[in-house]
C-alpha cells in the first residue's frame, strides 16, 4: 500500500509539472491594462500602424507654379501711351511736330534782336525780320499740311498751332512794317506809338494765349515719345 501511495504521488507531481511548462506565462498573454503585449508592441512603434512617421518637411512631388507672382505672357503696354497698333504712325506725326517747333523756336529767338536792332537805327535788323516773317509763313503753311489723326486730340492739337503760328505771322508782319518806315523816316518819333508796332504787340499777346494752350496739350505728347516739352514762351 505504502509502495502504491508513493507511486501516486510521483504521478501526480509529474502532471503538475507538465501542466506549468505547458502554460503561457502571464507576461506573454496580457501587458499593462490588459492590453495584449502584441498589440501594446505595434502601438508602440509608428511603422506597425501603416502610417509612416515624417521624415522632415515634405517635399512636392513637383515644383508648383507660385500663384502670387505669374509670369506675363508678354510686355503690358503702359498706360496713357498709344498702343501697338498705331504707335509708329503717332510717333512719325509727333516728330513732325517736333521739327517745327523747333523751327519756331529758333525764328522766335532771333526776333527780339532784331526788333531792338530796328530801335536803334540799325539797317540790318529789316533784313532780319523779312527772313523772319517767312520763316513763320512757311511754318505755318507746314502746320496746315500736318497730320495728326493718330495723336490724342490731333485735330484740337492742330488747329491750336495753326492759330499759334498764325497769330506770330501777323505779329511779325506788323513789325516789320513798322521797321521799314521807321529806317525810312531816319529813326524818328516815338516807336510804341507807331500803329504797326502797336499791332504787332497786340498780335504777339495772342500768340502767346494760343502757344500756352498748344504747350498744355503738347506735353503728354511729348512725354509720351521722349520729345522736347516745349514752353510758350519758346515756340
Amino acid at each position: 500500500m505504502v509502495l502504491v501511495s508513493v507511486a501516486a504521488a510521483c504521478a501526480t507531481t509529474a502532471v503538475v509539472w507538465w501542466l506549468a511548462g505547458s502554460r503561457p506565462s502571464a507576461t506573454a498573454v496580457a501587458g499593462e491594462g490588459g492590453t495584449p503585449a502584441a498589440v501594446q508592441s505595434q502601438a508602440s512603434d509608428p511603422a506597425a500602424t501603416g502610417d509612416p512617421a515624417p521624415t522632415g518637411d515634405a517635399v512636392p512631388s513637383e515644383d508648383a507654379t507660385p500663384t502670387g507672382d505669374a509670369t506675363p505672357s508678354g510686355e503690358a503696354t503702359p498706360t496713357g501711351e498709344p498702343t501697338a497698333g498705331g504707335d509708329g504712325v503717332a510717333a512719325q506725326q509727333a516728330g513732325q511736330v517736333e521739327s517745327l517747333l523747333s523751327s519756331s523756336s529758333s525764328t522766335r529767338s532771333n526776333l527780339s534782336t532784331a526788333i531792338a536792332d530796328a530801335t536803334r537805327c540799325r539797317r540790318n535788323a529789316v533784313d532780319t525780320i523779312e527772313d523772319i516773317t517767312a520763316s513763320r509763313r512757311d511754318q505755318l503753311t507746314a502746320a496746315r499740311t500736318l497730320e495728326l489723326a493718330a495723336l490724342p486730340d490731333g485735330a484740337a492739337l492742330k488747329q491750336t498751332l495753326i492759330a499759334a503760328l498764325d497769330a506770330s505771322y501777323d505779329a511779325d508782319t506788323a513789325f516789320l512794317s513798322w521797321a521799314r518806315r521807321h529806317l525810312a523816316g531816319g529813326c524818328t518819333g516815338p516807336v510804341s506809338g507807331d500803329r504797326d508796332y502797336r499791332r504787332g504787340l497786340s498780335r504777339s499777346e495772342a500768340a502767346q494765349t494760343a502757344k500756352a494752350q498748344f504747350a498744355q496739350s503738347w506735353q503728354p505728347i511729348a512725354e509720351a515719345y521722349d520729345l522736347t516739352i516745349w514752353k510758350a514762351h519758346q515756340i
